[in-house]
């Protein structure tokens, strides 16, 4: 009796096991991340110069005949006139620029960003 009471007892100690409801949640997770990465460099020189250069000159003859005192004349008056002019400049730029994005590749459970396989 008492090994058909124990016999008993554990049939329905299997059968309770395997009566419980069983449930598995999946943990949400993400592997792997693929990156882009964007590097953008821009120089710029810029040289200019300038010249200019003016050149003026008058001259006026003497007189045909002799005339005063002694027998001359004042010659007339000559003017020169030279002007120069440079101007230079010099501009000299740069610019760089970089982007950087990751991504999960694969998600699994609720997770809040979806893989890119899913998009």
């Amino acid at each position: 009796m008492v090994k058909r009471f124990t016999v008993i007892a554990l049939v329905l100690l299997a059968v309770s096991l395997v009566a419980l409801p069983v449930h598995a949640d999946l943990v949400p997770m993400s592997w792997g991340f693929p990156v882009l990465v964007q590097n953008n460099s821009l120089t710029g020189f810029q040289d200019q110069s300038q010249s200019a250069s003016d050149l003026q000159s008058a001259n006026i003859a003497f007189p045909d005949s002799a005339s005063g005192i002694l027998g001359t004349s004042f010659p007339t008056i000559g003017q020169n006139s030279l002007q120069n002019a440079l101007a230079s400049n010099i501009g000299f730029s740069q610019q760089t620029s970089s982007t950087y994005f990751a991504y999960p590749f694969l998600s699994i459970g609720d997770s809040p960003i979806p893989s890119m396989g899913l998009l």
